[in-house]
């Protein structure tokens, strides 16, 4: 049911998802409730840091075998106008290392978050908070990354981790919004996040730090149309490049309901980001706005989209149309589009996200190709997949299988860096509290030449391991 390290995935990550369900808490009165999870995993894996067979600057690992005890305390609470979450955990992992791995045993994995809204009469606050350590070489497969609308959303480092050593993540975020009835309306949204990258055996991680700022002037002259005025900062630092980069952008926009229940919304503006970076300076700055359109169907929606970006690379200009079905027993969602970056040629985007039902699996598919901006900040074509299907053979038990494909495309600066994570195994509910999964992992890290001939991971790397765990839920209140 969840799985971690040698399994291939963060079993606190998921066991947070299981504890809570698909919602918070139901309680009225306000009360809490308090859970506890645990998971016991047995692992063993070759070459966990993707290394490349017959490489001097990464040479492939040897083999890994480890014990993984996950814990996990959860408590929360909703009532009509508020919702509280709060979330902590650890590890405790021994086993035996190859000669030159930086995995770390005894406490690993720390693992913290907050979450606190209040919906007022005519105001609504959200604030989050959240912390988390990983091992380098238990990078989480795409699947780990799908919302609830079953979009993914990839961290901007998957390309680029390999090796071991650990991954330090904190983020904090304040969304604060007055008006929410009046005609005249305010938000003001702030965030900040850091990535950390500690004792790792590979040059190919950047630390990062990045904030941002939002202020937007709502004015509400019906309740079918809306003038927005948004005001945006942000600061990116990239640490290893030593490079910063500031943007600041304006922009004011019409929101409309349309008589068939659709909406369009409009927006253009002004936008100046540079990049401060001594080795190669760069900029941009102009005009930036988006149109959108979407419209319902009796069996879904379809829309269109245009969007000008800007970052400081240069401008991106994306055209994207769309169209979604509501099955009877699942969902088909597709858009097809094209993409310029720096003004050059436009490249094809676009994507499927697909869930079925049947009577005894389900099926998800997401696939996705955009611009995304990397952990150097490089703006970037990538193409990631993510397939889920899942057979009960009985009301106990059920095989599962998950494969995630991610790819960036290279550029005159990057190489081609594809990812690929495929897992075999079974679940079996023992009571209504004990769980029991076993499977197996396969992990490849292929990087092609490109722009970056000087790399230290050009190759190809693979892993194979197999993995028992069994995990138990526990109701405190």
């Amino acid at each position: 049911m969840i799985r971690r390290g040698l399994a291939g995935g963060t079993a606190l990550a998921a066991l947070f998802v299981y504890l809570t369900g698909p919602s918070f808490a139901q309680d009225e009165g306000g009360g809490l409730r308090l859970q506890f999870g645990l998971q016991q995993t047995f692992g063993t894996a070759d070459n966990l840091s993707l290394g490349v067979p017959g490489s001097v600057t990464n040479p492939e690992e040897g083999r890994t075998t480890l014990s993984t005890t996950d814990v996990v305390l959860n408590l929360s609470s909703e009532t009509r106008t508020q919702r509280f979450q709060f979330q902590i955990g650890g590890a405790m992992r021994y086993g035996d290392t190859p000669v030159g791995s930086r995995i770390t045993t005894g406490f690993v994995d720390p693992v913290a978050s907050l979450y606190y809204s209040h919906e007022g009469a005519n105001s609504r606050l959200v604030f989050e908070a959240a912390y988390s350590e990983s091992a380098i070489s238990s990078a989480r497969p795409l699947w780990d990354f799908r919302d609830d609308e079953n979009v993914i959303t990839p961290p901007a480092d998957l390309a680029q981790l390999q090796g071991t050593g650990e991954r330090q993540e904190s983020r904090a975020s304040v969304d604060f919004e007055t008006g929410l009835t009046s005609p005249l309306g305010f938000r003001f949204r702030a965030d900040r996040s850091s990535l950390k990258y500690v004792n790792a055996t590979t040059a190919t991680p950047t630390d990062r730090d990045a904030t941002n700022l939002l202020l937007s002037t709502l004015f509400r002259f019906s309740p079918l149309t809306t003038l927005v005025l948004d005001l945006r900062a942000g600061r990116t630092k990239n640490r290893i490049l030593n490079s910063v980069e500031d943007s600041r952008s304006v922009q004011v926009g019409l929101d409309r309901m349309l008589a068939n229940g659709g909406q369009v919304s409009a927006r253009v503006g002004y936008s100046d980001a540079d990049t401060n970076n001594a080795a190669a300076p760069s900029g941009s700055r102009g005009v930036t706005g988006s149109l959108n359109y979407s419209a319902p169907l009796p069996n879904g929606t379809y829309g269109a989209s245009y969007q000008l970006s800007r970052t400081g690379n240069g401008e991106i200009d994306t055209l994207r149309l769309r169209r979604a079905y509501v099955l009877p027993t699942g969902s088909l969602d597709f858009s097809v589009g094209a993409s310029s970056v720096q003004g050059n040629s436009p490249q094809l985007i676009g994507g499927i996200r697909w869930v079925q039902q049947l009577p005894s699996s389900t099926i998800s598919v997401n696939l996705d190709r955009a611009v995304t901006t990397d952990a150097n900040d490089n703006d970037v074509f990538t193409t990631s997949l993510a397939a889920q299907y899942r057979f009960q053979v009985n009301t106990q038990s059920s095989l599962f299988a998950n494969l995630s494909y991610f790819q960036t495309d290279d550029t005159a600066i990057t190489n081609q860096v594809s990812r690929t994570n495929l897992s075999l195994g079974y679940n079996r509910d023992l009571t209504e509290r004990w769980s029991l999964q076993a499977g197996v992992n396969l992990t490849i890290r292929d990087e092609a030449l490109g722009g970056s001939p000087a790399s230290r991971t050009l190759g190809r790397g693979e892993s194979r391991g197999l993995f028992v765990s069994l995990s138990r839920t526990f109701d405190l209140n």
